[in-house]
């Protein structure tokens, strides 16, 4: 019985997290930050110092781990050593620039913008941007040299508790977590067989996606062994998906041809699990580009209209958080950076807005309940801060409104453990979030140039230039190579991702109309996308000869001739393109058609993908009627 209900506790965590991943992160997280905060504040406590130099060190330790993704050793050292040298740096530099405010609240701005300018760059440059900004806050506070070179050797002790847990005490194992990411397509693919629609077919995508991570973290020998188990897991679930509507015979085969593609998934992840260790690539980037070119890639990843964006919000939350709390101000302008960060429409800034003021407010509700209860219980109140630190390095990356809610509630702990009037200050704390929220509204209304429907849009024409791709791969018959037809799937299954995330913030507006063109399309994207998962899993190299050979050619060459041709109408439009650009792809197009070369075995699969793109393009290109946008909210609740 316990084993039973432990079982499927395991199995609805591998769900909500494939592969464990962020359950390892948090509880690395929660280990380093409890280490580290008891051998620094025992040894402020020994020598009857303030406890607050503990801060550097404890905030190192609890942000560190989100960010060391490293499956090398020494990238994940050289991982650690970055982000530690930036955060003493802006710490050493706010501390100087302390003793002249206006100094130091420029400083604040540099950093910030240089923060968000590099947000695109890695985990590596965004940890540095998050630990820059809230040390050189951290930094404000301690003027004193005397307390600056204290608070500097206390904060060794952060890198050192974050190596101690991350290598040691939970370690990364990527042959474990390997498995355990197998295990959550098998789960998620699994319930197709009892739940056969498409929000559980976009989760099981996204688990193949995060294995596809995986895969390119370890660099397994037998990659693409196991790419095309999961690209066949997919096929068979949208096969399921597909013939449930239809007679009881073929749902029953299509469900026989899921648990087989799960079976033989199982069966190669157990077979080649114990080879793993010795298969893994222990370099996975061992090309190593030159200089300027690595200099190049990062120059065109660079933010700059984010980043502008957000430091002129920063400049005016903190011109009102100021006049608020000389002291606090602080968390009205946090509040614009994190609204901002990886925000790309106006949609998105708002949905991010209204996420941090809904945990700010439960997390100061909650942390009000909590201080009078804890304050002589110092072992549960230790018990409380864990469990929040555990909780928002659990949601932060992936859930914003819990993350900020446990961030909310450790903040009201601490402060209440230090003693401070806890009403007055959670009012202050609701007030500076809601002046950050208020000043990221305003901006991103005026200076975003990117609304959320032409951001939908833009997404949109991304996804169906993909889709062009696997069809004109397809299209090339023998001249195209397994890899290349598999990289361009997952390119489309990467867009398609990005369009759901682009869709999220305006799904949960129901009743505000926008453009249900699109949304109500989506269905018909998600068969387009199956039946080219189906084009791109190698051709079973069956006998057709003579005249069926001959005019199953003729059949796919004319699919692929109206697929293209659709297409291309719907990238003109969505990506906004002018006649002469119309003109260049109606060029392309006729070259492509003269020179297809299709096998003759992707002849079905290539009629049910124009039969979808005909679909697509009759819903994406009819108009929609006044009443159905009104109440087009009724239906958006059974869309993906």
């Amino acid at each position: 019985m316990i084993a039973a209900a432990f079982s499927r506790v395991t199995d609805r965590l591998l769900t909500a997290d494939p592969g464990l991943v962020r359950l390892h992160t948090a509880l690395r997280v929660a280990l380093a930050c409890l280490l580290t905060g008891a051998a620094s504040i025992a040894w402020t406590v020994v020598h009857h110092q303030p406890v607050t130099l503990a801060a550097p060190g404890i905030l190192f330790a609890m942000v560190a781990p989100l960010f060391l993704r490293d499956a090398r050793r020494p990238a994940w050292f050289g991982t650690l050593f970055y982000l530690y040298l930036c955060a003493c740096a802006c710490f050493a530099a706010a501390a100087v620039l302390s003793r002249h405010p206006l100094a130091g609240d420029a400083g604040f701005l540099i950093v910030m913008f240089v923060g968000m300018l590099c947000q695109a760059c890695g985990p590596r440059a965004l940890g540095c941007a998050m630990l820059g900004v809230v040390c050189f806050y951290l930094g404000l506070y301690h003027p004193s040299i005397a307390h600056l070179i204290q608070a500097l050797m206390l904060s060794a002790l952060g890198p050192l508790m974050v190596v101690l847990v991350g290598r040691l005490l939970v370690p990364l194992r990527p042959t474990a977590t390997f498995r355990l990411a197998i295990h959550t397509v098998t789960l998620r693919a699994s319930r197709m067989l009892h739940a056969p629609h498409a929000a559980n077919l976009s989760a099981l995508n996204e688990a193949a996606l995060s294995l596809e991570e995986q895969l390119a973290l370890l660099g397994s020998s037998d990659a693409e062994a196991i790419r095309e188990r999961i690209v066949e897991v997919e096929v068979a679930a949208g096969h399921a998906f597909a013939s449930r509507p239809a007679d009881g015979h073929n749902a029953r085969a299509s469900d026989d041809m899921l648990r087989h593609a799960i079976a033989r998934l199982r069966e190669l992840a157990h077979r080649r699990g114990a080879r793993r260790a010795a298969s893994i690539a222990t370099v996975n980037g061992t090309i190593t580009l030159p200089i300027a070119q690595r200099l190049a890639g990062l120059c065109a990843k660079l933010c700059w209209l984010p980043a502008t964006r957000a430091t002129t919000a920063a400049f005016l939350a903190m011109l009102i958080g100021h006049s608020l709390s000389p002291e606090r101000w602080f968390w009205a302008v946090i509040t614009t950076f994190v609204v901002f960060l990886g925000t790309r429409s106006r949609a998105d800034t708002v949905y991010r807005g209204a996420q941090r003021l809904a945990g700010t407010l439960a997390g100061a509700l909650v942390s009000v309940l909590l201080v009078a209860p804890l304050h002589d219980a110092p072992m549960l109140l230790v018990a409380a801060m864990v469990l929040c630190v555990f909780g928002w390095a659990y949601y932060i990356l992936s859930a914003y409104a819990p993350g900020v809610f446990f961030i909310t509630v450790l903040v009201g702990l601490v402060y209440g453990e230090l003693g401070f009037a806890m009403r007055p200050l959670v009012e202050l704390r609701i007030e500076e979030v809601l002046v950050g929220c208020l000043v990221s509204f305003a901006v991103a209304i005026l200076m975003m140039p990117l609304a959320a429907t032409r951001h939908v849009e833009t997404r949109l024409g991304a996804v169906l230039g993909a889709l062009r791709e696997v069809v004109r791969l397809a299209g090339s018959g023998a001249r195209v190579e397994a890899p290349e037809a598999a990289a361009a799937m997952r390119r489309l299954d990467r867009g398609w991702h990005d369009l759901r995330v682009a869709l999220k913030p305006l799904q949960t507006q129901r009743v505000v109309v926008w453009n249900p063109d699109v949304e109500l399309a989506t269905g018909s994207l998600l068969c387009c996308l199956h039946w080219a998962r189906v084009l791109s899993k190698p051709a079973q190299r069956d006998r057709v000869t003579g005249d069926v050979a001959l005019n199953a050619a003729d059949v796919s060459a004319s699919h692929v001739e109206s697929i293209v041709g659709r297409l291309d109408s719907l990238i003109a439009r969505y990506n906004g393109q002018a006649a002469g650009s119309a003109r260049s792809a109606t060029d392309q197009h006729a070259v492509l058609a003269a020179s297809i070369d299709v096998d003759p075995g992707k002849a079905p699969a290539l009629a049910q993908l124009d039969g979808a793109v005909a679909q697509l393009f009759d819903r994406l290109t009819q108009p929609v009627g006044k009443a159905r946008r009104v109440f087009n909210w009724a239906l958006r609740g059974r869309g993906v």
